[in-house]
């Protein structure tokens, strides 16, 4: 049986660098890459990584939520970091025209990322919503044409 460390499942403020750390170790993401999701000074974000500052709580609460899509995220690759990195690099091409599938990424033309980096914390809740389609479908969507309520069926 394979067992997480603690701060998998924590939300303190030290979970958090954990969680960081964690990462930038293992998914190749740097406090670049943080600190412009959160759009926050590279160097300030390097000092809150050490301990040395803080950052604001709508700040942390960003972290929290990038964090529970990277778990979403390694569930969905089966918790294969390898995967993620790939996920995480790999530029989507544009073929689609976005938003036309539940299953169209939202980054199509750029790497998940790039996306990251460039919507800040407004891209982790499209993330999150893509990613949760493939394990629960897309609650959004109007069932087929012809089909019937699971509710009225005889």
């Amino acid at each position: 049986m394979t067992t997480v460390p603690d701060f998998f499942q924590d939300e303190s403020e030290e979970a958090l660098r954990s969680q960081v750390e964690w990462q930038e170790q293992h998914l190749g993401l740097g406090d670049g890459f943080f600190a412009r999701l959160l759009r926050e000074d590279q160097r300030r974000f390097s000092s809150w990584a050490r301990g040395a500052d803080a950052l604001t709580r709508d700040k942390e609460d960003v972290l929290r939520d990038w964090w529970r899509t990277v778990l979403h995220l390694l569930s969905f690759q089966n918790f294969d970091e390898e995967r993620v990195r790939a996920l995480l690099e790999r530029t989507v091409p544009t073929g689609l025209p976005v938003g036309q599938s539940v299953f169209s990424p939202p980054w199509s033309g750029s790497s998940l990322k790039k996306y990251l980096e460039n919507d800040g914390p407004d891209a982790i809740p499209q993330v999150s919503r893509w990613v949760e389609s493939f394990t629960f479908g897309d609650p959004y969507a109007p069932p087929p044409k012809g089909s019937t309520c699971l509710s009225t069926r005889p």
